[in-house]
């Protein structure tokens, strides 16, 4: 299956969740493998939007790029403890 390789880099006894529906790989070495679906919900999105706008839920952003700064927003991924999401605007 496709997630296979990726067993490698989980500790034995972890969980592992795919996210390609039906290409879990098989479990192995005590790991629990979990699939998730993800799927576009604009409603849900709606009120996680209000709750960020009430102060309810608080975003971690570390930095923000310009789409023309993508190579450099990828690079600033691979710095040591950064806090927060990466984010690119257009």
């Amino acid at each position: 299956m496709l997630g296979g390789p990726a067993l490698a880099f989980v500790r034995d006894g972890g969980v592992y969740v795919g996210l390609i529906p039906h290409h879990a790989p098989a479990a192995e070495r005590g790991i629990r493998v979990e699939e998730q679906e993800v799927a576009a919900d604009g409603e849900l999105l709606g009120r996680l939007v209000s709750l960020v706008d009430e102060g309810v839920l608080t975003l971690r952003v570390a930095e923000t790029f310009p789409l023309a700064e993508a190579a450099a927003a990828h690079a600033r991924l691979g710095v040591p403890g950064v806090r927060g999401r990466i984010i690119l605007t257009v």
